[in-house]
């Protein structure tokens, strides 16, 4: 199964992203929201970074306050989807990377040496 990683640059405020393969994807799983982590896997090496969010495979956001890597049905004031006053019954990704995680976003903490431009531009040639 392929996750895609979308790794925002915090200084320049653009967003990149990358589909990484299941054999690498194994190395996030078990992974929370918040967590730092060595971006050298998906070949940026020097870069590290910390997991913002993501979402489950049928779209479902993950919440940084459910534990687990499933979906739950939680009861939600407003915010995380629910623009009204009134409380709502919605399903939630937890906070962990599991098999069924589809998308990871990662902000950038330490750059490496090779800028962003160059990692993710395609070669010409």
């Amino acid at each position: 199964m392929e996750i895609k990683i979308v790794i925002n640059d915090p200084k320049t405020g653009k967003s990149f992203n990358k589909t990484v393969e299941s054999e690498k994807a194994d190395q996030l799983f078990g992974k929370r929201i918040g967590e730092e982590l060595d971006l050298s896997f998906i070949g940026m090496d020097g870069y590290s970074g910390s997991i913002t969010g993501g979402s489950y495979m049928t779209g479902m956001p993950m919440s940084k306050n459910l534990d687990g890597s499933g979906l739950k049905r939680v009861l939600i004031g407003k915010g995380l989807g629910n623009k009204t006053d009134v409380r709502l019954r919605k399903s939630i990704a937890g906070n962990t990377v599991g098999q069924f995680t589809s998308q990871i976003n990662i902000k950038i903490s330490k750059y490496g040496e090779k800028s962003l431009e160059q990692l993710f531009t395609p070669s010409n040639g």
